[in-house]
């Protein structure tokens, strides 16, 4: 079943990509608005819209994953800067790169560059599967390195060949921070050569590209410039669709009928590649620590609810942390409870820990930029419970600084994606590789969870994913809660969005 599916997406992959695009048909200029202005343009950043959608376009990684559970040794990975990648052993491979690559700014990229992107990315921290894997890389030639891998985890590989953007180490440590992020030496097949500050990116494509023949999908240029504008409100989003101010936007599930029986629009919906999830504060510092309270809490609103708080019910419902995307995603937990809206036994809950309706407050960490109706019916709901709930809107830095410190808040509403396996996406919540003395994302210590979450990384039986599965729920330590179907509207002149693991790729869209 599993093959099956891989090759089912595959070809739907293969039925959406486009090969270079002439210059009869590729479109000069696309302008695409999205909510999310953290525009970090430099090889390594922390997770974002923008990120998601350009990192691929702007720098070269050794492969590229087209689409979830893609596997090197079934040859579903696309080569990007690697040539080739060779097994010695389950935690060895040995990797050969091309030997013409150059950046935006005429630098060549050799495999001590490679070295260097990897240890420096496992320094920084950004991506948690580098962390989790990267044990050591070290260069064999001048295109030939080595990685090392911490265990053989199955998709532990493919996830450290496509997750780590490659860049000069000379260019990188003689720039500023500011040339960084404005004017990087991209090695991707297209170049940034305009950025305003949290307003918008301008990215061209590169002529002098490396790569010539066998292209990756993320390599396409299928267009010559996109600029990337930031416009956080959803309704000014589709009134720049309609006014001819941008290409392509996504649009809040309330505005699709707008652009519905309107041949000057198309529309693509698909998943989310981020799920929804709350996280409990478990630390000494919330009062979330109580397991009761947590219960309570879980007990007190419906996470169906919440999302048509947002004006839609377009989405999925969770019932694990993380969503029903992956292989080893067990299907008999879609069929069990799974924290059900019961005021009556959240009450019990409360009194459990010790608190009369009205007396607990709890602080829920969300971002500015998000639609707030959610977290209001989270809050309506909760409210019938006895429980006060004082919603914490920042903008994504802030909220980023904040949710690090154990105690500005006791809930956070955050989000994640899943490239391969579900023990993958649990590895980025609860591994105490990724948060060290702090435990998980909740500030939660608890060695057994770490060894269920061992276990089930070393061997997905039902059995393993079961075990940790229970274990988060029966402790509710977080909760999953949704994956919202998005819609993308774009212009007629673009007729195909091309989605890989749940993101558009932009520079691969086929025009009219």
């Amino acid at each position: 079943m599993k093959h099956f599916l891989a090759l089912l997406l595959a070809l739907m992959m293969a039925l959406t990509m486009v090969g270079p695009a002439s210059a009869e048909t590729a479109g000069s200029t696309v302008t695409v608005a999205v909510d999310d202005d953290s525009f970090t343009v430099g090889p390594w950043g922390g997770d974002g819209a923008v990120r998601d959608w350009t990192e691929a376009t702007m720098w070269t990684h050794l492969c590229n994953r087209p689409f979830i559970g893609a596997a090197l040794e079934a040859g579903e990975l696309e080569m990007v800067a690697a040539k080739s990648v060779t097994k010695v052993d389950d935690t060895t491979y040995d990797v050969e790169i091309f030997d013409n690559i150059v950046d935006s700014k005429g630098n060549a990229i050799t495999a001590a560059d490679v070295v260097f992107s990897y240890t420096k990315l496992a320094e920084l921290g950004y991506v948690s599967e580098i962390g989790v894997y990267f044990d050591s890389a070290e260069a064999t030639g001048d295109y030939t390195l080595t990685l090392h891998l911490k265990n053989g985890t199955e998709g532990a590989i493919e996830e450290m060949l496509c997750r780590c953007s490659i860049a000069n180490q000379a260019w990188y440590e003689g720039a500023s921070q500011d040339e960084i992020e404005s004017s990087p030496a991209c090695t991707g097949p297209y170049a940034v050569t305009a950025v305003e500050t949290a307003s918008s990116i301008t990215m061209t494509a590169r002529q002098d590209y490396w790569k010539t023949e066998n292209l990756a999908s993320v390599e396409q240029q299928n267009v010559d410039t996109i600029i990337i504008r930031c416009i956080t409100e959803a309704s000014m989003r589709s009134i720049a669709l309609e006014n001819g101010e941008v290409d392509m936007a996504e649009v809040a599930a309330t505005d699709v009928s707008r652009f519905e029986e309107n041949d000057a629009y198309n529309i693509t919906n698909y998943n989310n590649a981020m799920s929804q999830y709350l996280i409990f504060n478990t630390s000494e510092n919330s009062v979330c620590a109580d397991e009761n309270v947590r219960k309570a809490i879980a007990y007190a609103f419906d996470s169906m609810t919440m999302l048509m708080g947002g004006g839609s019910d377009a989405g999925i419902v969770s019932y694990d942390v993380a969503p029903n995307l992956a292989p080893d995603y067990v299907q008999e937990w879609d069929t069990e409870e799974y924290f059900p809206w019961n005021p009556e036994v959240a009450a019990q809950y409360l009194a459990d820990a010790g608190y009369a309706p009205g007396e607990l407050t709890v602080r829920i960490l969300v971002t500015a930029q998000a639609p707030q109706g959610p977290y209001q019916a989270m809050q309506a709901m909760l409210m019938q419970s006895g429980i006060n709930l004082e919603i914490c809107a920042y903008d994504r830095a802030l909220r980023q600084t904040y949710q690090d410190d154990p105690t500005a808040w006791d809930i956070a509403e955050y989000s994640d994606s899943i490239s391969d396996f579900t023990t993958h996406f649990w590895n980025d919540l609860f591994s105490e590789n990724n948060y060290g003395e702090n435990g998980t994302q909740g500030f939660t210590v608890d060695p057994t969870l770490q060894e269920l979450l061992v276990a089930a990384n070393a061997d997905r039986s039902e059995e393993n994913m079961n075990a940790f599965h229970d274990y988060v729920a029966e402790h509710c330590y977080m909760i999953g809660l949704y994956t919202e179907i998005r819609s993308i509207v774009t212009t007629s002149n673009i007729t195909d969005v091309c989605l890989q693991k749940l993101n558009p790729v932009l520079n691969a869209m086929t025009f009219a």
